[in-house]
């Protein structure tokens, strides 16, 4: 398949149309040209292209840095440092998601353990209580 219409570069890279456009719209792809009646057709390679976005999202790349990203793959000055630079500060990232998931788990887990659950009205709901508390109130405890 050597020239694709937009919903068979979708169906081959396995997103939807309007992602296609959306990317197309962010500059990460284009067309390769135009049929006559003026649809957009792709190549291969934006196909690849669009693997290399997913991929990306995956490791947990933003739009943005997968810009960066493809500019790199091209330029002709980069060397795979610049691609571990960008790979270590992205583990550093990913590990203060972790803690900060951490603590999301220890506070749910707190407001669990206080809940005693079954028919106890709303009203006397610790989880409630602590969500519903003013910036004062927490303070003072």
């Amino acid at each position: 398949m050597s020239e694709m219409k937009i919903g068979q570069l979708a169906k081959a890279s396995g997103v939807k149309t309007d992602t296609v456009r959306y990317y197309e719209t962010l500059k990460l792809i284009e067309p390769a040209g135009r049929t006559r009646s003026g649809y957009r057709v792709y190549d291969e390679a934006a196909v690849d292209r669009i693997t290399f976005i997913r991929r990306s999202k995956s490791l947990g790349f933003k739009l943005s840095e997968i810009t960066s990203l493809l500019e790199l793959q091209t330029s002709q000055t980069a060397s795979c440092e610049d691609m571990l630079l960008r790979t270590k500060a992205k583990i550093k990232e990913a590990e203060e998601n972790i803690q900060y998931l951490k603590r999301m788990r220890n506070a749910l887990e707190s407001l669990e353990a206080d809940c005693p659950g079954g028919a106890q009205p709303l009203t006397e709901c610790p989880i409630l209580d602590y969500l519903a508390a003013s910036t004062k109130q927490m303070n003072n405890k």
